[in-house]
């Protein structure tokens, strides 16, 4: 599997390719459901399981849900030193995306919260969820800084950050000896998006300026929503738009990039799902992607992408430039 090793002076990990996201782990009462998908991603060699505080507290009884299952999954199996563990915290309520949660008591009930229903006492890679750019740098990294140096956090991630914003969090954690930012999660995939895509204007999504700022710095990049919510998968199995979420990313360019994905797929026998994951594998800085997936069949599909990369050419195909 292709991989990335994000370092600091006390520990190292190898990102993976492939994560698995669970924000899709709604109920507390299905165990069994989801722990044969963790299985089959266990199986094929998924190590890394990304997760967070706030999801599925949009539901009723929602709350703790996702990181319940994983941590009761990790505990039956017996698993918890072969996982890299992500989640984050400090998401704004929900209903409130306006309203900031990073506090020191806020990020701190989080954390510990997290810990808790995992079950573990450390977190792989923590992210702050969320930024509030009204709120100095300087107030928010002495915190986490401090989960890192409890041990609570081996390493620390910035996740819907811009690249300005995660250049000078880092810039004053690494003057006042901290512990910076050493992973990125944002929105980033073959589709073009933003924040009208979501909805949501705390989203933050690839652009020119952030890719170039990656590329620069060889910054390492957890992309959630890599397929595009099954945009390309769906519609390439024919799949009427009108009756998908995925209906959002349908934009002229992003129809243009489907039917791309469409003949590569038929030319090289890649199934459609594989090949967003394909061509963020061929970034010029390290990409890993954070892909969802409610069946078993879906996920070793997934995983036939753990080492695929593309040629200069089919990037250049995929992006409709040539």
């Amino acid at each position: 599997m292709l991989e990335f090793e994000i370092k600091n002076e006390k520990d190292s990990l190898k990102l993976p390719a492939l994560s698995f996201g669970t924000a899709s782990f709604e109920r507390s009462d299905s165990d069994e459901v989801y722990f044969e998908l963790l299985d089959t991603f266990y199986k094929c060699g998924g190590r890394c399981i990304d997760t967070a505080r706030v999801y599925c507290s949009w539901l009723e009884e929602g709350l703790d849900s996702s990181e319940g299952v994983i941590g009761r999954w990790m505990r039956a199996r017996g698993n918890r030193d072969d996982i890299i563990l992500c989640t984050k915290g400090g998401h704004p309520p929900i209903g409130e995306m306006e309203r900031s949660r990073l506090s020191r008591a806020e990020l701190e009930y989080d954390i510990s919260r997290s810990l808790e229903v995992l079950g573990t006492d450390h977190i792989d890679v923590y992210f702050v969820h969320r930024d509030d750019e009204r709120i100095p740098v300087e107030e928010i990294m002495p915190i986490l800084n401090d989960f890192y140096r409890s041990g609570r956090a081996r390493f620390l991630g910035a996740s819907n950050w811009t690249a300005a914003r995660i250049e000078a969090a880092n810039k004053f954690a690494l003057e006042n000896g901290m512990e910076p930012f050493r992973v990125s999660q944002i929105n980033y995939s073959l589709a073009h998006s933003s924040t009208d895509t979501f909805g949501d204007p705390t989203v933050v999504c690839m652009n020119l300026r952030e890719f170039k700022w990656y590329q620069r710095n060889q910054f390492p990049v957890m992309a959630y929503c890599p397929q595009a919510k099954g945009f390309f998968a769906k519609l390439a199995r024919g799949e009427s738009m009108k009756n998908l979420p995925e209906g959002q990313f349908t934009s002229t360019a992003n129809l243009a990039r489907l039917a791309r994905v469409k003949q590569l797929s038929m030319q090289e026998n890649i199934p459609a799902a594989v090949i967003p994951l394909g061509y963020l594998n061929s970034q010029p800085f390290f990409v890993s992607s954070v892909f969802a997936a409610s069946k078993d069949w879906q996920i070793k599909e997934n995983m036939q992408a753990q080492d695929l990369k593309f040629d200069y050419k089919t990037i250049a195909f995929l992006e409709n430039i040539i």
